[in-house]
């Protein structure tokens, strides 16, 4: 039987090194007389137990004979591979085989010439454009063209004729045997051997189909059995033997599939469910009955692969893994396209082994596997979120569509980000990493490990698993106290200090307040928090305190988000003398943050940061005079331009103007930014918030109360309009009553 050939259900490969081609379009006797005498597939196979062919992995089995088998590439092109030797020849498009016979037949408009792969005969050409412009070839029998002709009468069903060209005469013979005045629209061919086919056709009984399989033999061309095929459909695969005739039956509504068998000439039929099926291919051997499940989609069914069940005792025995095409070889034998988990897709040879049960054995490969395998992987070994540009893809390309469970896991806290991804179209399953974890925190500087699993989606073979490392390296921010490289928000209620995780709580919408890690009690005592930086020489950020009796305070950093400050250590005295302090990094190029404190007469002081954590600020310099026009100092951090930080500053009508820093500790000429800042109580150089680049500021109202969305206004990187319209950034409710400062 020649079964209808089905799409590859496989992801395929790139295509692997094509076999030796001995000829081109096949012209004339010569090509095809190889010199290869007719051959089994049995002992073919002994003769390449050391060295199985390979075959492109894109081939399609579409014939098969004693001496060799022909496939079907996707491009069109057709070749004939012989057992003896693995060599392959051309065909010409449009070839069409058939089964236990070395015959191929090539058509062009309604001339149709049939090869003899084994060398014995010279090609025979027939033009069937006798029988009317609606004859179309359906199968090859042997050497025989099956043709169907349309009615002469114009009535709606067609006649099958077998035409052949013994000793260069064309035989035509009508089949006869065939209900005149039941054939109707559909009526399909499958040749079983080069003397037998099947024709399943239907009547309309009742506005309905009712189907029916004819067996013809092809020496008299006449209908020698006929049956009802309960359950049959337009693409029912039949399959006959010289004892028994079987077919599968149409998928039930709920998706269930049976085969129908039935002995030669005898009236019972037995059924057999097999389960879920979509695509079930069968084929008989002999006394045992072979089927598959052809379209392996994604989910596992029993009926994967090429299972054998003895007609006689009930036996099932499983030879391959997957089954693409089932193609009888003989009466004991099958030839088959599938694969097994050890040895990859290919053609294999399905026999009765020593103890007569059924084996397979690999005729030639196709260098596919069939399980899930990683062709192709891409993942960084180094990442740093500090800008979008940083963010990481984590890419493997597959053998097949797959689901792709991607976990990227912080070695010291244990936080991870999981990604579940699927496979596209061309193979891939892509995780684009943002730099947060599940939990929307920022991702913490340091090691990592990554692991990705993936399941083979139709259940075939082991799962694959692919480990890793990759190392985070967002650098230090003066605002963030969690080793992550990304801003943190400061909030004081009562006498505690919170620490908020800036792109949890702006780049998500939350339900009530955002979660924070307090920083612990006694933060009252203070009346000035600073956020400029690591002052004290280690590697995290610091805040720099001034309570109310004038001492500044340093708070070291710890780089632990559960518990971000040390204990504070003793700056020095007299700091009351100062309106406002501020500070945000570098404000005179050596890398080290730097404070600039306004008096109560207006000065403006600069405070060299020294890296020393005894004496973290050398002996003040005056930078300026006429600063207490101003009730708020904001240094920015580089938000003009310049390598080094620059400033703003509110007046007491609410304009804010900025102020260039000149990269010594001083600043250019003023430039008015606009009016309407003394809404805000509190104006906060919180950093670069959005992973542009860009430093931006943050807002609360007057009130006191974080009560209300806070206001963001994102850095442009033009210092002549250096931020963005007011957004809206993010609402934080703490406990009622609670009096709250951003820092």
């Amino acid at each position: 039987m020649a079964p209808t050939s089905l799409p590859h259900r496989r992801l395929t490969l790139a295509v692997a090194a094509v076999l030796a081609v001995t000829a081109g379009a096949l012209a004339s006797p010569a090509v095809a007389a190889t010199g290869a005498r007719p051959e089994t597939v049995a002992a073919a196979a002994e003769q390449q137990a050391a060295a199985v062919p390979t075959l492109p992995q894109d081939s399609r089995l579409v014939g098969n004979g004693p001496s060799g088998f022909l496939i079907r590439h996707n491009d069109g092109r057709f070749s004939w591979t012989r057992y003896a030797d693995g060599v392959t020849t051309a065909l010409p498009e449009g070839s069409k085989g058939t089964v236990r016979s070395d015959t191929v037949v090539a058509s062009a408009g309604t001339t149709h010439t049939v090869y003899d792969m084994s060398g014995a005969s010279s090609p025979v050409t027939i033009d069937i454009g006798y029988l009317g412009t609606g004859a179309t070839l359906m199968d090859l029998a042997g050497s025989t063209l099956v043709v169907s002709v349309p009615r002469t009468d114009g009535s709606e069903g067609r006649d099958i004729h077998l035409v052949s060209k013994p000793d260069g005469t064309v035989v035509d013979r009508p089949i006869s045997g065939l209900p005149s005045d039941a054939v109707a629209r559909s009526l399909t061919s499958q040749v079983d051997s080069p003397d037998t086919l099947s024709l399943l056709y239907y009547e309309v009984v009742n506005n309905a189909a009712d189907w029916h399989v004819a067996v013809v033999d092809v020496a008299t061309a006449t209908v020698v059995e006929e049956r009802h095929a309960t359950r049959a459909d337009y693409d029912t695969d039949v399959t006959l033997s010289a004892t028994h005739l079987a077919w599968v039956e149409s998928p039930a509504a709920d998706g269930t599939v049976a085969l129908e068998v039935a002995r030669r000439n005898e009236p019972d039929t037995t059924r057999i469910p097999f389960g879920y099926g979509d695509r079930v291919q069968a084929e008989l051997m002999g006394d045992w009955l072979a089927y598959g499940e052809t379209n392996t989609a994604p989910f596992p069914n029993p009926l994967y692969g090429l299972s054998l069940r003895s007609l006689t005792t009930g036996q099932t025995v499983k030879v391959l893994d997957t089954v693409d095409t089932i193609r009888s070889q003989s009466d004991t034998e099958l030839l088959v396209q599938g694969g097994t988990i050890d040895q990859g897709e290919g053609v294999y040879r399905i026999a009765p082994g020593p103890d007569g049960t059924p084996t397979a054995t690999l005729v030639a490969s196709m260098g596919l596997p069939i399980v899930l395998q990683v062709v192709e992987q891409s993942v960084p070994t180094n990442a740093d979120f500090r800008t979008t540009r940083g963010d990481v893809n984590l890419t493997w390309r597959f053998s097949q569509p797959t689901s792709a469970r991607i976990e990227l896991i912080h070695t010291a806290s244990g936080k991870r980000k999981t990604y579940t991804e699927n496979t596209d179209t061309t193979g891939r399953a892509s995780a684009t990493w943002n730099g947060l974890f599940d939990d929307c925190y920022t991702a913490y500087n340091g090691d990592y490990t990554w692991r990705m699993t993936a399941a083979p989606r139709n259940g075939i073979g082991p799962s694959v698993e692919r480990t890793g490392t990759l190392r985070v390296d967002s650098g230090q921010a003066p605002h963030n106290f969690s080793d992550s490289g990304s801003p943190d928000l400061l909030v004081r209620g009562n006498d505690n200090l919170y620490v908020f995780d800036s792109r949890k709580a702006l780049e998500f919408d939350h339900t009530g307040a955002p979660t924070a890690t307090n920083a612990g009690a006694g933060w009252s005592a203070y009346d000035r928090v600073l956020t400029p930086g690591n002052v004290s020489g280690a590697r995290y950020s610091d805040l720099v305190t001034r309570d109310k009796t004038g001492v500044l305070w340093i708070h070291p950093g710890t780089g632990d988000a559960a518990f971000p400050f040390a204990q504070p250590v003793r700056v020095g005295g007299g700091w009351n003398t100062y309106t406002d302090i501020t500070g945000n990094g570098d404000l005179d190029g050596d890398g080290r943050p730097d404070l600039v404190a306004a008096d109560k007469t207006g000065g403006l002081w600069f405070y060299k940061g020294t890296g020393n954590t005894a004496a973290p600020f050398a002996p003040r310099r005056k930078t300026g005079y006429g600063w207490d026009i101003y009730n708020k100092l904001v240094a920015t951090g580089n938000i003009g331009g310049n390598p080094t930080g620059d400033l703003v500053a509110r007046d007491k009508a609410g304009v804010l103007w900025l102020y260039l820093g000149k990269g010594d500790g001083t600043f250019a000429a003023r430039t008015r930014i606009g009016g309407g800042w003394n809404a805000y109580n509190e104006i906060v150089a919180v950093g670069d918030t959005s992973r542009d680049g860009r430093p931006d500021l943050l807002a609360n109202g007057r009130t006191g109360h974080l009560d209300s969305t806070l206001a963001l206004y994102r850095g442009t990187g033009d210092w002549k309009v250096p931020f963005a319209p007011r957004a809206g950034a993010t609402t934080i409710l703490p406990a009622p009553g609670w009096y709250t400062t951003l820092f």
